[in-house]
């Protein structure tokens, strides 16, 4: 699954619109729309952050797992818990 496939299956299990990713992440909206559509690749670490932490604001349906999911799918690796980061796994 690309990224932007990975980005919209996300959007639509947390309910939010692009427009309200929009509004939560700080990312233009046009943006978010070449993502989903594969149009644009390759989104900053940074950018996948905002649109992962944007997603999971407001949404009980969305985890920190989700994501993780976002980050992997754009190549990134994904968040460690506290208890990997304080055992240094």
């Amino acid at each position: 699954m690309t990224f932007g496939q990975t980005l919209k299956n996300l959007r639509t299990k947390s309910g939010k619109s692009r427009y309200r990713l929009n509004q939560y992440s700080g990312l233009d909206e046009a943006y978010i729309l070449r993502l989903e559509s594969g149009e644009r690749q390759n989104p900053s670490r940074d950018s996948v952050m905002k649109l992962g932490l944007a997603l999971v604001a407001t949404s009980e349906a969305m985890s920190i797992q989700d994501v993780n999911e976002l980050l992997l799918a754009a190549g990134y690796a994904p968040l460690r818990s506290r208890g990997e980061a304080e055992s240094g796994v």
